[in-house]
């Protein structure tokens, strides 16, 4: 008998006939000569447009220099001499950092504007989430781009790699991607909404004893009171109405983008994300949410009924999943989330050795207390109450939406009641009023918060008390455009925390022989 393992295939062997592999050209723009002058110039216009992308800016001379005679060392092919340089460049740090340089200083300020090519890359890391392209580079050599800064503003919104700020901004504001992984237990949470059922809790609790006996141990009676339970469940089980699946939480994610992006994209004011009269749906997601009337898998804008709770991101699935537990809802959880991510205004961290939400509940004399009622008692405790007294009314009132983001409107055969007062006086009967007074009393507020999180996403670092001023800019412009958002981004972009950085300080130090000499200190 004969068994094949492997065949292999050479050829051509033909020099006349190669063949360059697919996409040769991109980073080969001619075969190589073999005359070693010319091959030496075609290492260094290969590695140069190479570096120029890597670096976001033009390598110098010496570095190319070292590039090509790299690309000369091991005696391989042409290409392979090419891909050793290329690994150098890939492991540089002026690849894996963004490294910027600045413009001359004015009259010793403190700060410099970055040079054009770092303006470059601030631009599109900002709207792109990547390099930038040809177009900037180009201006940036040509020391057009701070000229032009408006008009690239606005072409790099359009262009389609502008889809990538929504989805990355998002997915770190409001905490979007987290709905993939977020961990809901879908039948404790909507056991929570159904009433309660004595005769099957009776029936589980025993099911588990049984279960927990050795199987040796188990009486005939007892093996035919196991079955009699399984079937009882498995044949009438009281089965969620509904699943957190892959699918619906793929809907959720794109119903917050999508929203993003259409205030964005259609100059909407910026407190329309809190609330509006619209949202981003597909069949399944609007039949999820309960809403009739949308058809298609495709994500659409659709217009909510006049008496939904659902208008803005705090009443979309991603939000209201990723601030609960795995079995329930946590008005804490959304209370500090809206305190933090809407208004500004975050509180402490809580002090050590606070005892759990549930430790609250004892004492209750075998009542089954409301999520209300407990935290009512949790807030009787000084330590506790300075906090909850700002993030519990928020969170409450969010409570007709459990912890998978469908509406109820009991828990535990308990009404929901959703009224509540803020720390500021203002009162509110239900979640749809409450959005109505955070975007019409505390426009300002979210102005400042929103304005602090895009600058921090698009310089990549932590704010400094440095940056209060141009936070104070940044929304007296956006109040005076009437809380467009293009007054937003244009003000952070046109902002001396955008353009500019500051320089490293020089001071004199002494060497051991007495002399002095010059450090740069990095500030």
């Amino acid at each position: 008998s004969l068994r094949i393992h492997t065949v292999g295939l050479r050829g051509p062997m033909d020099p006349t006939r190669y063949a360059t592999p697919k996409g040769y050209e991109k980073f080969f723009p001619r075969k190589p000569s073999e005359n070693e002058a010319e091959r030496d110039l075609l290492r260094k216009e290969i590695l140069t447009q190479f570096c120029l992308k890597a670096f976001r800016r033009p390598a110098d001379g010496a570095t190319l220099e070292r590039l090509t005679a790299l690309a000369k060392v091991g005696g391989g092919t042409f290409e392979a001499g090419i891909g050793n340089a290329m690994v150098a460049v890939l492991a540089s740090p002026r690849f894996l950092f963004r490294q910027e340089a600045l413009e001359p200083a004015a009259n010793g300020s403190r700060y410099s504007f970055v040079d054009e090519y770092s303006l470059a890359s601030r631009l599109s890391y900002f709207l792109w989430t990547s390099m930038p392209d040809a177009r900037l580079m180009d201006l940036a050599e040509k020391h057009q781009l701070r000229s032009q800064l408006a008009k690239e503003v606005d072409r790099m919104r359009k262009d389609w790699r502008a889809e990538a700020f929504p989805r990355n901004f998002v997915g770190q504001w409001l905490q979007a991607r987290d709905i993939e992984t977020v961990v809901i237990d879908s039948r404790l949470v909507l056991e929570r909404d159904a009433k309660p059922d004595p005769d099957r809790d009776k029936s589980r609790t025993r099911f588990r004893e049984l279960r927990n006996k050795h199987e040796n141990l188990l009486t005939p009676e007892e093996r035919k009171e196991m079955e009699e339970i399984r079937n009882r469940f498995f044949k009438n089980p009281r089965a969620p109405r509904q699943e957190l699946s892959g699918e619906i939480r793929s809907a959720m994610r794109k119903e917050t983008e999508k929203s993003f992006e259409y205030v964005l994209k259609e100059n909407r004011p910026v407190t329309e994300l809190i609330d509006c009269d619209y949202t981003f749906l597909n069949k399944t997601l609007a039949r999820y949410y309960g809403i009739t009337n949308v058809q298609g898998s495709e994500m659409r804008l659709v217009k909510l009924p006049a008496d939904s709770m659902r208008g803005g991101i705090l009443g979309q699935g991603t939000v209201l999943a990723v601030t609960s537990n795995p079995t329930r809802t946590s008005p804490v959880k959304r209370g500090l989330f809206i305190l933090d991510n809407v208004l500004g205004m975050p509180t402490p961290p809580p002090p050590p050795n606070i005892p759990p939400l549930e430790a609250a509940a004892e004492g209750s004399h075998g009542k089954q207390l409301s999520l209300r009622e407990t935290l009512m008692r949790h807030r009787q405790d000084p330590q506790c109450s300075s906090c909850h007294n700002r993030m519990d009314p928020i969170g409450l009132a969010f409570e007709n939406f459990n912890a998978m983001g469908m509406w109820r409107d009991s828990e535990q055969d308990q009404p929901i009641v959703a009224a509540g007062k803020l720390l500021t006086g203002e009162s509110f009967a239900n979640v749809r009023e409450l959005k109505e007074i955070l975007a019409r009393d505390h426009a300002r507020d979210f102005y400042r918060c929103l304005s602090e999180k895009l600058l921090t996403y698009a310089l990549g670092r932590g704010l400094t008390f440095d940056d209060v001023e141009t936070i104070d800019e940044i929304v007296e412009r956006t109040e005076k455009h009437e809380g467009k958002f293009s007054s937003l981004l244009d003000g952070i972009i046109d902002s001396n925390a955008f353009q500019k950085a500051r320089r490293p300080a020089i001071v004199t130090a002494k060497a051991p022989n007495g002399a002095s000499h010059m450090v740069s200190k990095g500030l």
